[in-house]
């Protein structure tokens, strides 16, 4: 029997209404995702990454806290990565341009059984047994290859690969826009065929992070990337990079951009960089209407362990004082680098600080999310008592506890049985065999 010790009954109070963030200065207001929250980085497919099976993804879909227990803990996860080997997947770094072969590799690393997208898939399967549901549900985005020059700096002519019977190469602008939309039809087309039970695609990410080689087809690929239902993402960094990051929605027509600060890094001598980068950062943020990430790693020159580095460990709390004191955490969405394996090896330390501190950034995620499911019209009621509850509403599902059955207003038998069913917004009735009935409202 499915265990619910906690229903989720839409509120009937009025909501406020939604700002939608544009990238013109002085919006004066933070950027968030209407779905995600939280959105964890995934460095997956180059050989200094981890494999990403279940165990390597434990520590950033639940939390272990210093004292055992144990909660959900991010609910958006962006799958990236930048090069393979001696090829590139974005401009930047000085590597050979990856051809379609190279794309399609990718992509295949994303789906493989037992990895990354299908172990993240089964291990919130598994906790889902153990934990209930999710305050929200899990939602992945997926980065998109960008096509890359040659160190040089100059376009290549040699072919990329094939589309449609057309042989594309990067110098002709249309042929890179094409190459993208493949890509994206087949990210898409592999998703579908996965079937996975808990996760949604949500959108596509731009691997790069300044345009300063493909910004003439951005907004054509933003567009393609709206046309088949998912949303585009971004995350430039902050210094020096102001031409572009200030145009992201409107010149760029990305819907959701987080800027990166870069404070968790040493500079190119060795020293920390000023805490003002971060303030500076997050009034940015503001004024543009972006979202913010927060960062750290764990291996590296900038090793921010605290048996490594205490002033560089300070920086992680730095940015959770500076995001709770300007209402980062309250009205933005964050997006949270932590190098290759930085909650893997937190999560592994031994050192009671690393603890305290990552403890610390989970309690404002779990806060955060039932925030955001407040905020989208779901209000939490604890059942007293051993009875357990009927049902609950998420967002556009309705999860069932065993031996109940859910009807529409109509009187139209619907779901049975202990499950997650995908549903319409509207109204809804569950019954079980004792007699009891509750009323559902999804939105």
């Amino acid at each position: 029997m499915i265990s619910l010790r906690k229903i989720f009954l839409a509120s009937v109070l009025s909501l406020a209404p939604v700002v939608n963030a544009i990238a013109d200065e002085n919006v004066n207001e933070y950027g968030s995702d209407p779905k995600i929250s939280d959105l964890a980085l995934i460095y997956a497919g180059n050989t200094n990454r981890p494999a990403w099976t279940k165990e390597h993804l434990r520590p950033y879909v639940t939390h272990v806290y210093a004292d055992g227990h144990e909660d959900w803990f991010f609910d958006g996860f962006l799958f990236l990565e930048f090069s393979h080997g001696d090829v590139s997947y974005g401009n930047g770094s000085g590597k050979n341009p990856a051809l379609q072969d190279d794309w399609q590799w990718l992509l295949n690393e994303y789906f493989k059984e037992g990895y990354k997208l299908d172990a993240l898939d089964k291990l919130i399967t598994e906790k889902k047994a153990e934990l209930g549901e999710p305050t929200l549900r899990h939602r992945v985005v997926v980065t998109c290859c960008a096509p890359t020059k040659l160190p040089n700096g100059n376009w290549s002519r040699k072919k990329w690969g094939t589309v449609d019977g057309k042989d594309l190469t990067f110098h002709i602008r249309s042929h890179r826009i094409d190459a993208v939309k493949w890509y994206i039809d087949q990210l898409i087309s592999m998703w579908d065929a996965a079937g996975f039970e808990n996760l949604d695609l949500e959108g596509i990410y731009w691997i790069e992070e300044g345009l300063f080689s493909n910004g003439d087809i951005m907004a054509e690929v933003n567009d393609y990337v709206h046309s088949k239902g998912l949303r585009s993402y971004w995350i430039p960094y902050y210094p020096d990079n102001q031409t572009y990051w200030s145009q992201w929605k409107d010149g760029y027509n990305f819907d959701m951009c987080y800027i990166q600060p870069n404070y968790a890094f040493l500079d190119k001598n060795g020293a920390t960089k000023p805490f003002s980068l971060l303030t500076n950062t997050v009034d940015a943020a503001k004024r543009y209407g972006m979202g913010l990430e927060l960062e750290f790693e764990t291996q590296s020159t900038s090793n921010a362990l605290h048996s490594v580095n205490p002033i560089l460990h300070q920086h992680i709390n730095d940015y959770m004082d500076v995001f709770d004191e300007q209402g980062v955490f309250d009205r933005a969405g964050v997006a949270y680098y932590t190098g290759t394996q930085g909650l893997i090896h937190m999560d592994q330390s031994t050192d009671s600080v690393d603890h305290a501190t990552i403890d610390r950034m989970a309690d404002y995620v779990v806060a955060r999310q039932k925030a955001k499911r407040a905020a989208a019209g779901v209000s939490e009621i604890v059942v007293d008592g051993d009875r357990e509850p009927l049902a609950y509403a998420s967002e556009g599902r309705i999860i069932l506890a065993a031996d109940t059955c859910c009807h529409d207003v109509s009187g139209r038998l619907l779901y049975t049985g202990a499950g997650s069913f995908e549903c319409q917004s509207g109204l809804y009735i569950v019954s079980d065999l004792q007699g009891r009935t509750m009323k559902l409202l999804v939105k």
